[in-house]
């Protein structure tokens, strides 16, 4: 069956590698979104000797099997090799400004499998269809006499005239995607990168968190974003060179470490006095809910009227609802679904809030739950979706119901990247939303339509938050 299956592909394959004129081989630039939102290396290997006299006529993007493969432009789609009844595994797309692209070798098994028996286009994805730049199509395989190497996508692009063209140069341009991106090679560098953006003069004063965990960074996030000041990540036994130069940028009086000795070391600590002459201070507890609780108690010594409390064993709820917390002034505090920590208690008691915003459905904080912090304010509310998206969402509408000239956009996948996001969020009474993986949620979109913002801010790298993604986001705004 797999034998077959790559046979039938051989023709179309020979006839993308057929030589051109030297002519269309030049090193033209177009203008397209890369083709593999995802994990990929690829290299420009136009012209390469082929077997039979032929020569590569496209750019190989290699990539895992089910990546995302996403339309590189505006355009309806032409040609499909359909060898499995509307299934896969070659198309091409016809530009609304009459260039074209080739996508080569999408997938044709089963996710897991090598059988033979999957699927390579996208729902909806048929002969005649108009798609948008940045929409799915399909999946990167190893389809037809790509069955004997590893999966790619064979990415062709071609002259209105029908002469294919080097897409390489086109792939390297589109690297970089048309939104603004904070990122570093790390969840290091991605902190400091967020910090020299947000805080170009340098800061007195810099919170330092631990870049393993989630907790202390999101819950300093709003008390950060409120006093304009950034939070740099470290390593428990390590002061990364990246957090390194930003704290000798910064120049900051104090620091501020997040966390006990757990979560960064006394060895960091003395790394840090032999960096800066900042003076240095920690606030820690026995626990994440104790240290959450100090924080607060350091930010708002006098209490405050208005408290957010999330689940301390989930961050996307808390990641979002910090800077809507910042935006409403008041401390985020952990707890858990079904308790509320003792220590977290004592601090609800002293803060003597009027209001508290319970972040996150009943799956991450319980109606019991609830009830029991109506004992500690008069009013309690819940700002929650079905999922971590919907909820970023209800939060950003809750909190910033007139619209925001800037969104922050982080994967909900993973925390790293936005743990030093708040105070940069804070500092452009800006919200944070969530995108899932390759993909840009509804919820996300839609959300990004009623804010209108100007100018929309990516946290991290293309790892987490692929090229893409970008021009989704841009067009939920257009």
């Amino acid at each position: 069956m797999r034998k077959s299956l790559g046979i039938a592909l051989v023709a179309l394959v020979v006839f993308a590698l057929l030589p051109v004129s030297p002519a269309s081989a030049a090193d033209e630039t177009y203008d397209l979104v890369f083709p593999v939102a995802g994990t990929n290396y690829y290299s420009d290997t136009w012209g390469a000797a082929r077997s039979a006299g032929r020569t590569h006529q496209g750019t190989d993007i290699m990539a895992d099997k089910m990546t995302p493969i996403v339309a590189a432009a505006d355009g309806t789609v032409g040609w499909m090799h359909d060898e499995q009844g509307g299934k896969c595994c070659a198309m091409a797309l016809n530009h609304d400004d009459g260039w074209a692209s080739w996508y080569i070798h999408m997938n044709n098994d089963t996710p897991g499998t090598d059988d033979g028996q999957g699927w390579g286009f996208a729902p909806g994805i048929t002969t005649g269809v108009h798609v948008k730049a940045g929409q799915l199509i399909g999946w990167v395989g190893d389809s037809g006499n790509a069955e004997w190497t590893a999966p790619h996508l064979h990415f062709e692009l071609h002259l209105p005239d029908g002469t294919p063209i080097n897409p390489y140069p086109s792939l390297v341009a589109a690297e970089t995607g048309p939104l603004p991106r904070l990122a570093g090679a790390t969840r290091y560098g991605t902190a400091a990168a967020i910090s020299q953006d947000a805080f170009p003069d340098g800061s007195d004063h810099v919170y330092l968190a631990t870049g393993t965990a989630f907790a202390d960074a999101l819950i300093a996030g709003p008390i950060a974003g409120i006093a304009g000041d950034p939070i740099l990540l470290v390593m428990p036994d390590l002061v990364p060179t990246e957090t390194t130069q930003e704290l000798q940028r910064l120049a900051p009086r104090s620091i501020t470490i997040l966390g006990g000795e757990a979560s960064i070391s006394g060895s960091v600590a003395d790394r840090l006095a032999t960096l800066t002459s900042a003076e240095i201070d920690r606030i820690a507890g026995a626990s994440r809910y104790e240290t959450a609780a100090k924080i607060a108690a350091s930010g708002f010594p006098n209490g405050a009227d208005v408290v957010f409390v999330a689940n301390g064993d989930a961050y996307p709820d808390a990641l979002t609802g910090a800077a809507a917390a910042a935006k409403g002034g008041g401390p985020l505090l952990l707890i858990e679904r079904d308790e509320i920590p003792e220590a977290i208690a004592d601090e609800l008691v002293r803060l003597n809030p009027t209001r508290i915003v319970i972040l996150g459905g009943t799956g991450v904080v319980s109606q019991e739950t609830e009830a029991t912090l109506g004992t500690f304010a008069a009013t309690v509310d819940r700002v929650w979706g079905m999922d971590r998206f919907l909820t970023a969402a209800a939060i950003a509408r809750t909190f910033f119901p007139d619209g925001a000239s800037t969104v922050y956009i982080a994967t909900g996948w993973n925390f790293p990247d936005a743990l030093a996001g708040t105070p940069a969020a804070a500092k452009s009474n800006a919200p944070i939303l969530l995108t899932a993986g390759s993909t840009v949620p509804a919820a996300t979109v839609d959300e990004l339509a009623r804010l209108r913002p100007d100018t929309i801010v990516i946290l991290g790298g293309t790892g987490v938050v692929p090229v893409s993604i970008e021009y989704v986001l841009l067009n939920a705004i257009n």
